[in-house]
């Protein structure tokens, strides 16, 4: 039995991907998961160049291998502060929401029928505990309000059976969290425009505690929200560790699954709530964390090893 199969009544097990790993790992992906992600090929820098040109080349190449296998779908994401198209801030408020529209409704029509789920806004929370919303152009240029009011555009554009998502990292800090928990009311007041939260779940071996994430899912649902666990990996090290490791030893792959089948396990505990769980990459072959936050320091984040191979970590979410 494969990862997909074995949560089939739990929850969709989803992959990020790029277009060298849909042909480097296509076994993985295709025997394990349900659903993939774009790693970067739907973000708006990614799609409307500097130029004011539209390249989708690669977002179509991830559409269609997802399309031809009868996997599902989530755009990630409308606006992040980051990888945005910077060109179109050089205009008025109205060309802004104008040019953003229409990328809303080309994303839709392109690669609507297969994706279940947009991460709308993304890491707009600012993590120093003084500040509340973190300064961007979009900020800049739509203000203070401009979360409620992407919320509404793509509301407007995107079919009412997706689920939209305000999606963000640390999601479990208890200083973030309230700060997330505060512009989730804002922007629903009037109306539920935001769905779902996405708890990106970027986590390591020692932190955040079980009971913690534990908390943070209660506290979401309170809400009346939905959750889908957006981008997880398990790192080896604490953020703030700047030290290297040629492999890690028996004890920490040990601990490395225990905590992965502890995560799954809570997980499992709240089905009912949780539509799908992402991991952010494939195989230990390729991870963004190889090169986060400390360049060329290797990790070992995922479930599978760097041949491809099913790890402990594997083993360990299948056991039940």
């Amino acid at each position: 039995m494969t990862l997909k199969e074995k949560y089939k009544d739990y929850f969709d097990v989803g992959a990020a991907v790029n277009n060298e790993t849909i042909r480097q790992d296509k076994d993985i992906i295709l025997d394990n998961f349900s659903m993939i992600t774009c790693e970067n090929e739907m973000k708006y820098g990614s799609i409307l160049r500097r130029d004011g040109s539209y390249n989708y080349s690669n977002a179509d190449e991830i559409y269609a291998f997802a399309k031809d296998n009868g996997l599902k779908m989530r755009g990630h994401n409308f606006v992040w502060h980051n990888q945005t198209a910077y060109n179109i801030f050089d205009n008025d408020v109205e060309y802004v929401i104008q040019v953003f529209s229409e990328h809303v409704k080309n994303m839709h029509e392109r690669y609507g029928d297969i994706i279940t789920a947009w991460d709308v806004v993304n890491e707009a929370i600012e993590d120093k505990s003084s500040e509340y919303l973190r300064k961007s152009p979009w900020y800049s240029k739509l203000g203070d309000n401009y979360i409620k009011k992407i919320f509404e555009i793509v509301s407007g554009i995107i079919p009412s059976d997706v689920t939209l998502l305000y999606n963000d990292y640390n999601e479990y800090i208890p200083d973030k969290r309230e700060k997330i928990i505060r512009l989730i009311k804002e922007v629903n007041s009037d109306e539920k425009l935001i769905d779902a939260v996405g708890m990106q779940c970027h986590v390591n071996l020692y932190y955040p505690s079980i009971d913690l994430v534990r908390e943070t899912i209660e506290l979401y649902i309170s809400l009346g929200l939905r959750i889908q666990i957006t981008e997880m990996d398990l790192s080896y090290y604490k953020f703030e560790d700047k030290g290297c490791m040629d492999k890690p030893s028996k004890e920490l792959e040990e601990k490395h699954a225990k905590m992965y089948g502890d995560y799954f396990a809570l997980f499992r505990e709240y089905k009912d709530y949780i539509d799908s769980v992402t991991l952010w990459g494939v195989a230990d072959s390729y991870t963004w964390l190889d090169d986060f936050p400390v360049r060329g320091r290797k990790n070992w984040p995922l479930l599978f090893d760097e041949n491809g191979k099913p790890k402990d970590s594997y083993y360990r979410i299948m056991d039940f």
